[in-house]
């Protein structure tokens, strides 16, 4: 009886310990399909940037976390994309002239020595500095900004522009050979308009803005180049010259893709004079968007 007291303890122990004996550490493999893919989705996918897995007794959670670099880099591309849609900002060319109290060109006795040589009269614009705000996604937005406007109204040589006071009159030029005849007007503007786009593909979108821009004048100035008896002079007159201080104008743009057309007439009169009719500046040309 004593021999199998000690025989029988030492089998027990093995029996215990076979019984409750654990399994050795292994690579895990209870992952389910659900956690299999959101790793994977975590691995393909570089917005994901860290995953925990939480272990329970009989289930786990496993928390993804998304980066908020790509995060930023989403917000980024989406207002890239609205300003693909904007076409404010570039540079205006076309040519520029004055209409009369009908916004024609029929100026009156009393203006007719205003209109300029239309061929030769310049207009430039550059606008910048474009804001949009949304209505209808990419297609319908209010968009909003700068622009820097020179006008350049060419004239003939047989007369000249003569300001006296807050008057401005013409006379004929006499004795001088007027080589350049030319008035000039600078403004600074901010635009207001409602701008329509057929497409969200910016190389197929056609479309038409309209508005108005007030304006306030930087500066202005009257040149001329002359000889008389070949001896040659040029004179520049600097001021108020007549022209209003303020402006606003309508302006309507319409294309296709990046290629568009503009036009802007004055709302309010071009000049405040007394002895001056109310006449009326335009603006028309090929826009270049940037």
């Amino acid at each position: 009886m004593k021999i199998l007291k000690p025989i029988f303890a030492a089998s027990f122990f093995i029996f215990s310990s076979l019984l409750f004996a654990q399994d050795p550490v292994k690579p895990d493999s209870s992952k389910t399909g659900s956690e299999q893919n959101q790793s994977e989705i975590a691995k393909s996918d570089s917005s994901y940037s860290d995953t925990t897995r939480i272990d329970l007794n009989n289930a786990y959670i496993t928390i993804i976390s998304k980066s908020k670099k790509d995060g930023r880099s989403e917000k980024k591309k989406e207002k890239d994309d609205k300003y693909d849609l904007t076409w404010w900002s570039g540079v205006d060319v076309g040519v520029n002239g004055i209409l009369g109290r009908n916004r024609d060109f029929a100026l009156g006795d009393e203006s007719a020595f205003l209109e300029p040589r239309l061929a030769q009269s310049r207009y430039i614009a550059f606008n910048f500095a474009e804001v949009k705000a949304r209505i209808v996604k990419d297609y319908v937005g209010i968009t909003t900004g700068l622009t820097f406007e020179i006008y350049s109204f060419k004239y003939g040589g047989s007369n000249e522009f003569v300001f006296a006071g807050d008057s401005l009159f013409s006379s004929p030029s006499g004795e001088k050979n007027i080589t350049k005849n030319k008035l000039r007007a600078e403004y600074v503007g901010i635009p207001l308009l409602l701008e329509i786009n057929t497409s969200d593909d910016p190389d197929r979108a056609f479309h038409i803005s309209a508005g108005v821009i007030g304006k306030v004048r930087l500066g202005n100035m009257y040149k001329q180049k002359f000889d008389i008896d070949d001896d040659k002079s040029k004179t520049a007159i600097k001021g108020d010259l007549g022209l209003n201080r303020w402006a606003l104008d309508a302006t309507a743009r319409i294309g296709y893709g990046y290629w568009t057309v503009f036009a802007q007439v004055g709302i309010l009169p071009m000049f405040d004079n007394d002895n001056t009719g109310d006449v009326y500046n335009f603006a028309t040309g090929i826009a270049f968007t940037i």
